[in-house]
């Protein structure tokens, strides 16, 4: 018999697909991100961010500087951009208070208006402009845009507080306009669109639709000093067909010593209703015309 070579027995290695290893790169680029709060992180435009992180992105709460304008954000990130609660505001640049009595170049002791030195040969000294901070926009951000409710203070003294859609105003909202008057109602794409209540400074009151930010359609304009009430159709802000009657005058006013005269048509009704729909057919061309 012939001697047999032994046979040594095989090892079997299962190899796991789910058993993967993150190469080092990855690894250290995973340490290397941002994640928690952090202190001020310095931009490439020299704009500084201070506050939250999560994956190397703005998340949570903080504060942005942007370096070009002056502006600053302060609120909640999301993905990087301005989501949630947040105030944005720019600075109001005012010159700077100097109320030391001008000197000579030559004297520092001495006031100018003792010296005789041409006004010509003191050089001009540059001086910082002081930078206050003004609160411009205060609300619901979303994706980076205005979105939501919030009370936007515009440059002129007028301030907005009511609903945001894609950065404009959109939803019910009130406007108070540096003239004093007061606009509560809806809006859409930054106009007057809807029902709608203005209220004028001198306490003329206007109640109805509007359309593209001017009176259009069924509404009612009431003169406080006069004591009487329009009430009808309107088209491209201006009172079209209706009627006009007089208030009772109020305690302590005399009555009217020339009040409205009667109406003496037969059908003064039938009249209105054919002016009408003249009007509304011709609202209804123009809005068609504009969608086009």
């Amino acid at each position: 018999m012939t001697d047999q070579p032994q046979r040594h027995p095989r090892t079997t290695i299962a190899r796991h697909a789910y058993i993967t290893k993150t190469p080092l790169w990855e690894q250290r680029d995973m340490l290397s991100r941002k994640n928690g709060p952090h202190a001020t992180v310095y931009m490439v435009n020299g704009d500084r961010y201070l506050g939250e992180w999560f994956a190397n992105k703005k998340q949570g709460n903080g504060t942005y500087f942007y370096n070009a304008t002056g502006s600053l954000y302060e609120g909640e990130w999301h993905n990087d951009m301005r989501n949630g609660f947040g105030t944005f505001a720019t600075p109001i640049t005012e010159p700077p208070h100097n109320n030391s009595p001008t000197r000579s170049p030559h004297n520092n002791n001495a006031p100018t208006h003792l010296q005789t030195v041409p006004s010509s040969t003191i050089p001009a000294t540059p001086r910082k402009r002081r930078r206050n901070p003004r609160a411009v926009y205060a609300g619901q951000w979303k994706d980076d845009n205005r979105d939501g409710r919030g009370t936007y203070f515009y440059e002129d003294g007028s301030w907005y507080e009511g609903l945001w859609k894609e950065d404009q105003k959109e939803g019910w909202g009130r406007m108070n306009y540096i003239d004093g008057s007061v606009y509560d109602g809806e809006w859409h794409k930054e106009m007057r669109h809807g029902q709608g209540v203005l209220l004028e400074p001198t306490g003329d009151r206007y109640e109805g639709m509007w359309l593209d930010d001017q009176k259009e359609g069924p509404g009612k304009y009431i003169y406080k000093s006069k004591r009487q009430m329009y009430e009808g159709e309107w088209s491209k802000g201006l009172p079209k067909c209706g009627t006009l009657v007089d208030l009772p005058p109020l305690p302590g006013q005399v009555p009217k010593k020339y009040p409205i005269p009667e109406i003496k048509l037969a059908d003064p009704e039938a009249v209105l209703e054919h002016q009408r729909e003249e009007i509304r057919d011709a609202r209804m061309v123009r809005m068609m015309a504009a969608e086009q």
